[in-house]
């Protein structure tokens, strides 16, 4: 984030810093992340047929973006009244943006789920890619398990993949059984105060898509690779050359990996990274979990969050298949853990 808004400040006539960063810096910045958004803002006039009405960032993501930002100030020592994003013209705009998407009774465009059956048929593919016998070089190899067990990891916990490509290697854990792996997300979306909110993968009965045997599988590439995973990020971005940068796997970057697999393997449909979330809620749901114990799985504060997510989404999938793939209310999957014992470092 702090990188993005530099880019952005730097841009700007005449060019401006962090340190000189003022509040309506701040408030141009979030305009010109609308160019991301989804969230289409029709006219009063708009007949909703060959719609050209702007789309912006839902208000979520502004509020979400704007306490991201605030967090990037605090950091560089740009505390409370010094702190631009502080500033009642910041707070202003997330208001205004509120008020305009209410009164005009938008809803988000809801990404589309990614069911069992397809997440299989995709990491089936990129296994084929792994075990064929054309050659692959140390980055292609590298990216394609990367991208294997981030996807097998994204769709289990069904976190956001913002913040699982921020997940540090020295909060990733071996449970000392060896039965599994426990992660501890830090800086995440709704993880802005408080304690880390851990996860603890444990085994799978489909082999295939085990967590556990791909996140184990992903270490020791690594390590043949010689890539040090001791410190930094665990998921890390390549470079233009093709080397193994200290970036985090995160953003575009993971959106467009996954759109190639789903496209060279005819199985794309529209989805992006929030389908492994969208998916995982729905089939939570259908299995019998309550609004509040959906929540509590995906780290939302209520119930009514994954409400909205279940109606938007439309979901459609088969009880049987779920049934035979999620041992009863994800007993076996991933499991929310407040106090966890039994723990070696895992890298």
């Amino acid at each position: 984030m702090e990188q993005q808004l530099s880019q952005f400040l730097g841009a700007l006539t005449p060019p401006r810093t962090v340190t000189s960063c003022t509040a309506s810096d701040i408030v141009n910045f979030l305009i010109f992340k609308d160019k991301s958004g989804r969230t289409v803002v029709h006219s009063s006039l708009c007949s909703r047929a060959s719609c050209t009405c702007p789309k912006r960032l839902a208000a979520g993501s502004v509020d979400s973006l704007i306490g991201r930002l605030r967090a990037v100030f605090n950091n560089l020592g740009r505390l409370n009244n010094s702190n631009p994003v502080a500033h009642p013209l910041v707070k202003d705009y997330l208001k205004f943006v509120r008020q305009e998407q209410a009164g005009l009774a938008i809803t988000p465009v809801q990404a589309v789920p990614l069911f069992f059956d397809k997440f299989r048929r995709l990491i089936a593919f990129l296994r084929g890619l792994l075990l064929s016998h054309a050659p692959l070089s140390r980055s292609g190899k590298y990216i394609l398990v990367r991208d294997a067990t981030f996807f097998v990891v994204d769709f289990f916990t069904g976190d956001r993949a913002s913040d699982l490509g921020r997940l540090q290697s020295c909060n990733i854990f071996r449970l000392r059984d060896r039965e599994g792996f426990l992660l501890k997300f830090t800086l995440t979306k709704n993880i802005r105060k408080g304690s880390p909110r851990s996860f603890a993968l444990i085994k799978f009965t489909h082999p295939e898509v085990c967590p556990v045997a791909w996140v184990q599988h992903y270490i020791t590439v690594c390590q043949c690779l010689k890539i040090s995973l001791d410190q930094g990020y665990f998921f890390r971005a390549t470079e233009r050359d093709g080397s193994v940068g200290d970036k985090p796997f995160t953003g575009s970057a993971v959106n467009n990996r996954l759109r190639k697999h789903l496209l060279e393997s005819k199985l794309h449909a529209g989805e992006t990274p929030h389908s492994f979330r969208v998916g995982l809620s729905n089939t939570l749901r259908l299995l019998g979990c309550s609004q509040e114990e959906v929540a509590q799985y995906l780290g939302w504060k209520s119930g009514e969050v994954a409400s909205r997510y279940m109606q938007r989404s439309h979901a459609d999938a088969s009880l049987t298949i779920l049934e035979s793939v999620f041992p009863r209310v994800a007993s076996g999957l991933v499991t929310p853990v407040s106090h966890p014992n039994n723990l070696d470092a895992a890298v």
